[in-house]
């Protein structure tokens, strides 16, 4: 279903603009204790305003192997469930947040993180065994913040790890994208992320940055993906 990176003949979209000084995304979350539900960088917004995001759960903008991974899916955020909470306060919980904000473990097994697993792997199982695309895929979300239905739409302005996570996209994820070093695929919130809202055949910015609709995914888990990119494989 994904177009291939480089084919010709895909709705170009322009440029993705690029802003300023750019925070490093992993030095930002290597600044968290292994215990904090929340970032010390987010937490006057917090402690400012009303919200629904969930204190209590490990905070994270990404999981997967972010720093080399060939593929990286954009979402929104964590969505919640009560045992997030409980591994939040484990030691085993916190050591596998800590090693996972390194950006350089693989996707979570079901050993790892059960719910995680069972969202990702159902959402990527038309591209090969998860076992096998655990270390090639990432996925980056805005939010850092769990939440059981996302609706708090004014933090992602307001949250610093929402900002630094965007101004890394913007500056140096989309252009190795671009460039086609990465092939990189928006499935939500799409005008967040700066990228073009996508009709049904999706928006392709430079090489292999697109931005498509959540259902594409649905579509691959019922026909053949014989143009996904070669740099699944």
């Amino acid at each position: 279903m994904f177009p291939q990176a480089d084919r010709d003949g895909e709705p170009e979209c322009g440029k993705v603009g690029q802003s300023g000084m750019m925070q490093d995304i992993f030095d930002f979350w290597d600044r968290i204790d292994p215990k904090d539900s929340v970032h010390p960088a987010d937490r006057s917004v917090f402690d400012r305003g009303n919200h629904a995001l969930n204190r209590h759960c490990l905070p994270s903008n990404f999981m997967g192997p972010l720093k080399t991974a060939k593929v990286v899916l954009l979402f929104l955020s964590f969505g919640y469930k009560p045992t997030d909470e409980q591994e939040a306060t484990t030691p085993q919980g916190q050591r596998y947040f800590q090693e996972m904000r390194s950006g350089q473990q693989p996707l979570p097994g079901p050993d790892d993180w059960y719910h995680a697993w069972k969202w990702w792997s159902d959402r990527t199982k038309s591209f090969g065994a998860w076992s096998e695309l655990r270390s090639k895929i990432a996925v980056l979300n805005i939010g850092a913040y769990h939440s059981a239905a996302f609706t708090d739409w004014p933090m992602l302005a307001a949250l610093p790890s929402s900002r630094v996570c965007l101004e890394w996209a913007q500056n140096q994820l989309f252009p190795e994208a671009e460039r086609g070093e990465r092939l990189v695929i928006c499935l939500r919130a799409h005008r967040y992320w700066g990228l073009g809202y996508p009709g049904e055949q999706g928006c392709r910015y430079g090489k292999a940055l697109f931005s498509v609709p959540l259902f594409a995914l649905a579509i691959c888990e019922t026909r053949p993906c014989e143009n996904r990119s070669s740099t699944w494989r």
